[in-house]
């Protein structure tokens, strides 16, 4: 009897003992697969944002433009999912785009097994608190059902005229364009979004147009209203007409806009085409006039592109301009009058020389 009882103890021993390893057996998985979910489980694949925002195909080369949203989250790639509509590829880029930030990643068609493309998806690929890298899942995607995605001019998702580039300006506004096809917010009911993007009172009776026109005589103000009022009416006439031609309006005042330096030419050359033509009285300093324009008394129908101007006191004594023809200027000779402008529209409007 003393034996049996033994035996039963034993084995009662024996069966906890298995359990307690059973227990730690299944711990171990459990705990790996909470620890693992825990990782994956995260804030960032709540908040980490992307939009597509443009895809166009130029020959060969498939380009999409990301912008990444407002949100935490060490990003560390993005995952493209490419598709034809009965295959699909997934294509993996690297990258640390910050918040805000916009950036294209362009694709060899070539080499991608999918015919049309009818939808391109993304997926972050972020790295979480333990160094590993989780994807998210798909967060933004743009289709077409023509299968012509991203093929020039209706290649464009989000904004067509859009510059990923852009930085929207919203600062001190209350409302309307962003300056990049979005907004700076929209206004209260019962009020209304005015021409400078501030929020005015649907009830406001608009002031006299030629109190909004004080000290102005072109271009639209703002009045008290929010409303554009064009004070050229006002002044009743352009400032060409008010004035001259070479008359612009510069911050809602009619300016007069003359050339930045004029006089008589000294010298010409080569004979019979007139590339290269200098003046004692010129500026002094090398390149200071590259990229302006030049008109002149015996051609008083054209401006002329400066894509030379050069003074070495050890070569020459005078500044020269050289000029970009696009056929020799056989009549220009010594004593001609030049007139050199900072524009060349303002040029044209200037001509003839001398006017």
């Amino acid at each position: 009897m003393k034996k049996r009882g033994m035996s039963a103890v034993v084995t009662t021993l024996i069966i906890i003992l298995l359990a307690i390893v059973a227990i730690g057996i299944v711990w171990v998985v459990v705990k790996n697969i909470i620890d693992k979910g825990s990782d994956e489980i995260t804030l960032t694949g709540l908040t980490l944002d992307l939009d597509i925002t443009k895809v166009t195909v130029d020959g060969d080369i498939l380009s999409v433009t990301v912008k990444r949203n407002a949100g935490e989250g060490d990003l560390v790639g993005i995952n493209f999912v490419i598709s034809d509509g009965d295959n699909s590829v997934v294509v993996r880029k690297d990258t640390t785009l910050a918040e805000l930030g916009f950036e294209t990643f362009t694709f060899d068609l070539t080499t991608l097994a999918v015919g049309e493309i009818t939808s391109i998806s993304i997926a972050p690929i972020f790295e979480v608190s333990s160094g590993t890298e989780t994807i998210g899942g798909i967060i933004d995607t743009t289709t077409s059902d023509s299968g012509d995605l991203g093929t020039g001019d209706e290649g464009y998702v989000g904004d067509p005229g859009g510059d990923p580039s852009c930085t929207p300006e919203c600062e001190g506004l209350d409302c309307g364009d962003d300056g990049c096809s979005g907004s700076c917010g929209d206004c209260n009911v019962g009020f209304s979004c005015g021409e400078d993007n501030m929020c005015y009172d649907d009830t406001c009776v608009a002031e006299d147009p030629a109190v909004t026109c004080t000290g102005f005589n072109c271009g639209n103000v703002t009045n008290n209203c929010g409303e554009a009022v064009n004070c050229s009416i006002v002044a009743e006439g352009t400032c060409a007409e008010l004035f001259e031609a070479t008359w612009e309006c510069v911050e809602n005042v009619c300016t007069e806009i003359t050339y930045v330096e004029g006089g008589l030419i000294d010298n010409v050359w080569p004979p019979g085409a007139g590339i290269y033509f200098d003046d004692a009285e010129l500026t002094k300093t090398d390149s200071i006039y590259y990229g302006y324009s030049v008109a002149f008394s015996g051609y008083d129908t054209e401006c002329y592109l400066i894509v030379g101007y050069s003074y070495d006191e050890a070569v020459y004594e005078n500044a020269i301009v050289e000029m970009f023809l696009q056929q020799p200027l056989e009549n220009l000779q010594i004593g001609d009058t030049y007139e050199i402008w900072d524009q060349i529209g303002d040029c044209t409007n200037a001509l003839p020389v001398g006017a």
